[in-house]
C-alpha cells in the first residue's frame, strides 16, 4: 500500500485525531514547532541508552560510571523548544536528578538488556510500519519484557492495561523477534517506579491490526477531513492555515510584537508566561510536598501539626477515578441518577445564556440575575 512513509503509533494515532493534521505533518511536510517536553524526553532517552550500552571487562559488562552518564548527557542535550534558558536550565537539572537517582538504583545490579532502542520495520496486510522500543529485556522463561520510559509527571490513571503504544509494541515484536512477549512496562523516570501488566489478550491486538489497516486504507484514499475539537486545536501549529478557522486570521499578521515595533507589548507577554511558568512550577512543588507531608502524617499517625508559620489537619478521604467518564454518564443515565450528579457549572450557564436557540423565559430570567461582563480571554503559547 502506498503512503507517504511507514505507520507508527504516534501518526496513527495524529491521523485518527485529525486526518487534516496528519496532511499537514506528513504529505505536506510543514514542520511544528519543536516542543520542549520532546526535547527533554530524547534527551532523557538517550542517555538511558548510552547507559545500557555496556563498557566490556574481562570478567563481566558493567555500567558506566555517573560521571560518564553525566557527562554524555551534557553533550547530547536536545535544545531546540525551550521557552529560555531559565526553563531550559530548569529541565536539565531535572533530568541530571532522574539520572543520577537511576543510576544509584540500577548501576550495581547492571545487566546487559535483550535489545536497546530496538527499530522495527515490517509489513501488516501490505501496511508499512515502523517503531522503536526503549528496551527489551528477556524474562527467565524466555519470554521478552517489554519497558517504555515516561518522562512526564505523572502517567493517567488506567492506560497502562489500554496503551495502544505497548499493544503496537507486542505485536511487532512477537512478529519480529519470534518470542513470545510476557509483560508489559511503563518505567516513570520522575519517580523510578515500573507500572507492570501482562501481555495484550488477543481482542486488544486484533483491535490495533483494525485501526492500522483502517488508517492505512483513509491516507492511501486521500481522506483528509479536519476533526475539530477544542482541546485538539487550542494549540495546533496548523491551526492559521486550517480550512476550518484560516478565516480567523484573515487580514492578521503572523509578526512577533516584538518583531513588529512593540517591545513593550512583547514584554508584557513574556512576562504573563513567566508568571503562569511559575505558577506551575509552585503547584507541582506543592503537589509533591502534599504527598510527602501526607505520608509521614500517616505513618506517625497525626492529624494535626504545625510548622513555624503554618498548621495542617488531615482526615480520610475517598476519591474515585474513572477512565471511561462516557460511559460512566451512560450508566448513571440508564440508572435514573444523572441529574444529581450535575452542579450548576459557570461555563455552561454562559452558553445557555448566550445561545439564541435558548428558551427565551429562561434567558430572561437567567440574565435578571447575572451580570454580563465583556473581557479577554488570553491563551498563552510558549515559543
Amino acid at each position: 500500500m502506498k503512503l507517504p512513509r511507514p505507520l507508527s503509533h504516534s501518526s496513527i494515532s495524529l491521523y485518527n485525531e485529525c486526518p487534516q493534521k496528519y496532511r499537514f505533518k506528513y504529505v505536506d511536510k510543514i514542520p511544528e514547532k519543536p516542543r520542549h517536553f520532546f526535547s527533554f524526553g530524547q534527551s532523557v532517552h538517550l542517555a538511558l541508552e548510552y547507559f545500557y550500552g555496556p563498557v566490556l571487562t574481562p570478567q563481566a559488562p558493567r555500567a558506566p560510571s555517573l560521571e560518564d552518564l553525566l557527562k554524555h548527557y551534557r553533550e547530547i542535550w536536545v535544545k531546540p523548544g525551550y521557552r529560555d534558558e531559565n526553563q531550559e536550565a530548569e529541565y536539565f537539572e531535572e533530568g541530571r536528578q532522574i539520572l543520577t537517582r537511576f543510576h544509584d538504583k540500577h548501576a550495581k545490579s547492571f545487566h546487559v538488556p535483550f535489545s536497546v532502542e530496538y527499530n522495527f520495520n515490517f509489513e501488516h496486510e501490505g501496511v508499512p510500519l515502523t517503531g522503536k522500543v526503549d528496551r527489551i529485556d528477556k524474562l527467565p522463561d524466555g519470554r521478552l519484557s517489554i519497558l517504555d520510559y515516561k518522562t512526564g509527571k505523572k502517567l493517567a490513571a488506567g492506560r497502562l492495561d489500554v496503551d495502544a503504544q505497548l499493544t503496537m509494541y507486542q505485536f511487532a515484536c512477537e512478529s519480529q523477534l519470534g518470542a513470545e512477549v510476557g509483560e508489559l512496562i511503563f518505567y516513570h523516570l520522575p519517580t523510578l517506579k515500573e507500572h507492570r501488566t501482562v501481555r495484550r489478550d488477543k481482542p486488544l491486538v486484533k483491535e490495533l491490526t483494525t485501526r492500522i489497516v483502517a488508517t492505512a486504507e483513509g491516507i492511501a484514499q486521500d481522506r483528509f477531513d479536519p476533526k475539530p475539537t477544542e482541546n485538539a486545536c487550542r494549540w495546533c501549529d496548523y491551526k492559521p492555515i486550517c480550512p476550518i478557522y484560516k478565516d480567523q486570521y484573515a487580514g492578521r499578521l503572523p509578526v512577533a510584537a516584538k518583531a513588529a515595533g512593540e517591545p513593550a507589548l512583547a514584554a508584557l507577554v513574556d512576562r504573563y508566561g513567566d508568571a503562569l511558568a511559575k505558577i506551575e512550577a509552585a503547584k507541582a512543588e506543592a503537589d509533591a510536598v502534599s504527598k510527602e507531608l501526607a505520608a509521614a502524617l500517616k505513618n506517625k499517625n497525626y492529624v494535626r501539626a504545625f510548622g513555624e508559620r503554618f498548621e495542617v489537619s488531615a482526615a480520610p478521604a475517598v476519591k474515585w477515578e474513572f477512565a471511561d467518564k462516557k460511559k460512566v454518564l451512560d450508566m448513571l443515565k440508564k440508572a435514573g441518577v444523572y441529574e444529581k450528579v450535575l452542579a450548576p457549572s459557570a461555563p455552561l450557564v454562559h452558553k445557555l445564556v448566550e445561545d439564541p436557540t435558548t428558551d427565551a423565559d429562561l434567558r430572561a430570567r437567567l440574565t435578571e440575575i447575572g451580570e454580563r461582563v465583556e473581557t479577554t480571554d488570553l491563551k498563552l503559547k510558549g515559543l
